[in-house]
């Protein structure tokens, strides 16, 4: 058998049955398409209604809605006409607090002739002293004195510390030399409250490893630091006010909130006048964050909660002396950059606006310890 082929007029010009075949696949293809259209328009409150309407056939009246349900848990993101700016009416304001807003208010700086501006892009090294809520876990002293980078950091972008960040993020990593000298369990002296073991520390032998590790100016060669390139960072008080609120640590009892924050933040100040006299002339402190709007504190179910309004009004007065106090050191040292950052604030801020700061899923939550999830049993219970 010999195929048939088609002559050039008859590709040129179809039969009337192929041209029939082809008006109808477009009424079809285009009758599809404006059904999908309408579908898409549809708006969701019709779609709600069909579901509720086909679940309310199968269910009992007054019976609650097990999706509505469910949809409730939902956490509302709100638009920035509804959320508006933040004020003393917030959730999370103290009543002594006069806003919520971190503006330059909150800068206090003091004019003096005798310091240099201070340039963070232009920094060189930084020096990290705290507790765990800033350490990298390093021994200076056991390990010896490194480079100040971090390798494991580079090309990061999340799990890390506060300053790891801004090394690795908001500084270029192959210029910014760090060294964190923070420790576990630190407190701020022993004379005011010790730490949990001799072995923690304090921000006194933090500055003890300093003075011998990384003086006199400027330092070990790999170091090279000067005052001016030079970013000094101090963070404590949580452990001091943890241990502060526990009797059981202490023989004569209850100790005096006011009288020991207040003596806390003198001993930070002027253990910061030490590292003032080994050349540091760029200092940023930060206030104590909301510690009792924390769970340990916060849930009827936690250790920590018969204490809450203590640790409260310890944070609170803790966080007034040490404003009153960074003022001074300030006044004092005229030659120097003080700078203050209102954790307190800014965490509150987030806790009360946290779709402002990309989190729009507040009721699940995943919990890594040492970088491992832990084991919560079959109940799903710690």
């Amino acid at each position: 058998m010999s195929r048939r082929h088609q002559s050039t007029s008859e590709l040129m010009f179809p039969s009337r049955k192929v041209m029939r075949f082809c008006v109808l696949s477009i009424f079809i293809i285009a009758g599809v398409w404006v059904f999908t259209m309408k579908a898409d328009l549809t708006s969701p409150n019709q779609g709600q209604r069909l579901m509720k309407r086909g679940l309310s056939e199968t269910s009992n009246e007054g019976e609650v809605d097990l999706i509505d349900d469910f949809v409730n848990t939902f956490p509302k993101i709100r638009t920035w006409q509804e959320t508006g700016v933040p004020s003393p009416t917030a959730k999370y304001v103290n009543r002594n607090e006069q806003q919520l807003i971190i503006g330059h208010e909150d800068e206090m700086e003091v004019v003096s002739s005798k310091r240099e501006p201070f340039d963070w892009p232009r920094s060189r090294k930084l020096f990290v002293f705290g507790d765990s809520f800033s350490t990298r876990d390093k021994d200076y002293r056991k390990d010896g004195i490194d480079g100040g980078h971090f390798q494991e950091l580079h090309g990061k972008a999340t799990d890390m510390k506060w300053a790891d960040y801004l090394y690795a993020v908001f500084h270029d990593f192959h210029i910014l030399q760090y060294w964190n000298l923070a420790k576990v369990g630190a407190t701020i002296h022993h004379s005011v409250l010790p730490p949990g073991l001799e072995s923690y520390g304090t921000f006194e032998t933090q500055i003890n490893d300093f003075q011998d590790l990384f003086t006199p100016l400027p330092g070990p060669n790999q170091v090279n630091w000067n005052s001016n390139d030079t970013l000094f960072i101090i963070v404590f008080g949580i452990n001091d006010n943890g241990r502060l609120n526990r009797d059981d640590l202490h023989e004569g009892g209850t100790l005096d909130v006011e009288s020991t924050t207040k003596a806390l933040v003198n001993s930070l100040m002027e253990q910061s006048k030490r590292l003032h006299g080994l050349g540091a002339r760029n200092f940023l402190f930060m206030t104590l964050p909301p510690l009792h709007l924390s769970p340990k504190y916060k849930l009827p179910s936690q250790v920590g909660h018969d204490i809450v309004n203590r640790v409260e009004g310890s944070v609170n007065h803790f966080n007034t002396f040490l404003r009153s106090g960074v003022k001074q050191f300030e006044r004092d040292m005229d030659d120097s950059n003080v700078m203050l950052f209102d954790l307190n604030k800014f965490w509150k801020l987030l806790l009360e606006y946290p779709e402002l700061f990309g989190i729009t899923d507040i009721s699940r939550f995943r919990i890594t310890i040492d970088g491992r999830l832990p084991n919560f049993g079959r109940m799903g219970l710690a």
